[in-house]
Order: C-alpha cells, then structure tokens, then sequence
C-alpha cells in the first residue's frame, strides 16, 4: 500500500510539472540550485554551514531550501524538476527506485546512523539501565516499550527494530507512537504516556533540558549502524551526468562544510541557530559535538555503508516498503566519482 501510495504521488507531481531539472541563473550571474529536506534537522547541519560560511558563493552558487514533507515529498521535487538535489534517508530514494525511478546518491552527510533513543528516568530504573549498559542491555530493556516517533513506521523505527531482532527480541512487542516534535516526546515521558523517544539530535539534549529523561542509546553504538550510509545527496541520474561540473562544485562546497562542522562544532552552531529557533546554542553545539563522528571526510560513502542502510529496510520490508535487494557497489546506487574530482589526493 506504501508503495502503491508512492507511485501515484509521483505520478501526480510528474504530471504537473514536466520542466525537468533544470537550474536557473541569477542577476549577478550566479547559477541557483535549490536542495530539498524532508525536514529541518541537525543531521544536515553541513548544508546550513555551506550557506552561511559561504562555500556555495564560492562556487557560483545561490543555493536556496525547499524543507518539510517527508521523504517522500523529497523526492517528488526532484522528479519533478522543482528541485535539484535532495538531502534525504536512504529509504526515500530506494523507494523511488523500486517505482522506476534513476537516482544516484553523490554524497553521504552522515557516515553513521544519527537517531538517539531516551528514556524517562522512571523507565531506565525499573529496567535497571544506564547509559553506560552495553548495546545488547539497553536493546532487550525495550521490548515491550512504548516509544513516542515523529512518524510509526519511519526510519528510526525500522531501524530499531531491526535491532531489537538482532539481539533476540521480538520487534512487534514494542509500541512507536506518533508523536511531531520533541515537546510532546517530554511532555509524554513526564506523564508517562511513552516510556521514551526517538529522533535525530538535538532531541536527546532537549529532553535532558526539560527534565522528561536522558539520553539512552545512540543507534550508532551499534557496529553495523557506525558505518551507514544515511542522509544522502541525491539527483536524477542524468542531471548529474549532463552537469558534471556543477555536481562537482555541490559536493566541495558541502565536503569543505562537512569538515568545517566536524572540526569546529561551537563555531558551526553559532553558524545555524537561525535555522533552529527557540533552540539554544548550547544545545546545537552539544548535538553537532555528539555528531562528530558521523561526519567522515568530505562525505565519502562506501559499498559497506549501503549494506547497512539497505538490510534493515528490506528485512522489515512490510513497514518500510522497501522490498527489493539492490546492487550496492559503486556507480549503481551511488558513486564518489564526484567527491574525487572536488578533493583530489
């Protein structure tokens, strides 16, 4: 049903606009690309820093937003033409793939799976938890929990799930509750409606600033999910291929921001807290620290990083609608072709 509801999505949107992908120039001369986001999340941090430090300017580039609507929607804009590049989850280009689509992914803004899991303080007492169980305790402490997520069935929850299942649990045991946003994940762990969340940074440090719980598991503690290739830049196919120069300019401006984040997380948040308001800049400094690592590189991916992506989803194919096994080495599903034109060795 997922995938049927995809399909017509898609269709829709490519009957309504039919432009194709093409970019436009601005007054003074520079070439515009918009980039789309499911959402406003601290995962795509590097694509805010290449805006305000300045590294798309550089590049001829008047680089503009187009955020919220999922995943899904994400990819309905590059199909359509409306937008140029996307910044999504694996899961939403597979997914168009499997509708037929050719999309190729040129740059990994995360080489490790961003998503944190806290707890209520309550919950982790009873189970006997702390943050410093190994990944196996805190795993079986949640069967049978009910766990609020911006989405049921979304990425994270295919993801911890699959996890779970690795570790001997029975998936279906846990509850996700739809919950948008992190003050209703607080409000319901101190009511004790959910016994915790999950979502991408900052959530971890805003629940532990509002006093609903701590942070519990980072879903990158696990081995297979600190290597995964996870929000991905991604285009058609033949943009890419018929503008190989601009892609190239893309993925320098965004590797320069990439490892400007990693290595300068407090400049990098006093860089974006206009793209978070009402979040403190303390916060967004503590998240992008706790980022650090999944920032490899310039965003290089490898085939590895796919197959981590890839297995949970299809496993779980019947929450995540993704069904089918793909050829994960380079140049089918994605390719750093670009990456070592913009930083040669």
């Amino acid at each position: 049903m997922k995938s049927s509801l995809f399909t017509l999505l898609l269709s829709t949107l490519l009957l309504l606009t039919a432009c194709g992908n093409a970019s436009s120039t601005s007054e003074d001369g520079k070439t515009t690309l918009t980039f789309a986001e499911p959402a406003r999340i601290l995962s795509f941090a590097p694509l805010y820093v290449a805006i305000e430090k300045g590294y798309f300017e550089d590049e001829g580039i008047e680089a503009t937003i187009a955020s919220g609507g999922g995943g899904s929607q994400v990819t309905a804009t590059i199909l359509s033409g409306d937008t140029q590049f996307a910044l999504a989850a694996p899961r939403a280009m597979l997914s168009a793939i499997e509708a037929g689509e050719d999309l190729v992914a040129i740059q990994g803004l995360n080489s490790a799976l961003t998503y944190e899991v806290a707890l209520s303080d309550t919950f982790m007492k009873e189970k006997g938890i702390t943050k410093e169980s190994t990944v196996e305790e805190k795993v079986k402490a949640l069967a049978g929990a009910k766990i609020g997520s911006n989405q049921v069935g979304d990425s994270g929850d295919v993801y911890l799930r699959y996890l779970m299942e690795k570790y001997g649990q029975d998936q279906s045991t846990l509850e996700t509750v739809k919950m948008e946003g992190t003050g209703s994940k607080v409000g319901g762990m101190q009511e004790g409606i959910i016994d915790g969340g999950i979502a991408s940074p900052p959530f971890s440090a805003l629940v532990e600033a509002e006093e609903g719980g701590s942070l519990a598991l980072e879903l990158s503690e696990e081995e297979m999910y600190a290597e995964l290739a996870w929000e991905i830049v991604f285009a058609k196919r033949d943009y890419i291929e018929e503008n190989p120069e601009l892609t190239t300019k893309v993925v320098r401006a965004l590797g320069k921001a990439i490892e400007f984040t990693r290595d300068n997380p407090g400049e990098a948040a006093g860089l974006i807290t206009g793209y978070f308001e009402g979040v403190d800049q303390a916060i967004l400094e503590k998240s992008l620290t706790s980022l650090k690592p999944t920032y490899v590189g310039y965003g290089e991916m490898t085939q590895a990083a796919w197959d981590h992506a890839q297995n949970p989803l299809v496993e779980l194919s019947e929450i995540s609608g993704v069904s089918q096994t793909h050829d994960t080495s380079e140049e089918k599903l994605w390719t750093n072709r670009y990456l070592k034109e913009a930083f040669p060795k």
